[in-house]
């Protein structure tokens, strides 16, 4: 098998990044021959000259541009995941975002209406998942935001959302 098309054809069509853990299963390749399947793409991809490579930690990978053309990017970037999005689930995606770890009861009591349709639409858009169960009688589903999430935000952790406060003028809009 050719390590190399199949590990960059699943990074291309992946949206997001992928788990380490998933090349190592499926492939039964070895973590440290995995990091070397990366240098060696990153090389061919920087050797002809493309915009893009293989950015990789300890846990996932990812295909992202080079920082040189990110400008000359900013008029042909595709849509973002997040256009075409409802105002209902950005309004679910907010309150997960701030709430997180949260119910689907509690995002439903905050926006004032049943919420399951929207969690639906953004968990299956990756933005967000189940990270546990609540351990009271009914077991309900916690629900937090995705590194996906994060990586469309351009923030690195969810403490870098800004405060809601700050897009108010006085505590009364708040």
């Amino acid at each position: 098998m050719n390590y190399k098309k199949v590990i960059t054809a699943i990074l291309l069509v992946s949206d997001g990044s992928v788990n380490h853990s998933y090349f190592q299963e499926n492939f039964s390749i070895e973590k440290d021959d995995l990091i070397k399947i990366f240098e060696d793409i990153n090389t061919e991809l920087s050797d002809n000259n493309y915009g893009f490579y293989i950015k990789y930690d300890d846990k996932s990978s990812d295909f992202v541009t080079l920082r040189t053309i990110s400008s000359d990017l900013a008029e042909f970037k595709p849509p973002s995941i997040l256009r075409g999005l409802s105002t209902p689930a950005l309004e679910t995606l907010s309150i997960v975002a701030y709430e997180q770890p949260v119910t689907k009861l509690k995002v439903s009591e905050i926006r004032g209406v049943e919420s399951e349709s929207s969690l639906k639409t953004l968990e299956s858009r990756g933005l967000i998942e189940k990270s546990g169960v609540l351990d009271i009688p009914g077991n309900p589903n916690l629900f937090v935001t995705t590194n996906l999430f994060l990586e469309k935000m351009n923030i690195s952790k969810i403490e870098e959302l800004p405060l809601l406060g700050d897009y108010f003028s006085n505590i009364e809009e708040e």
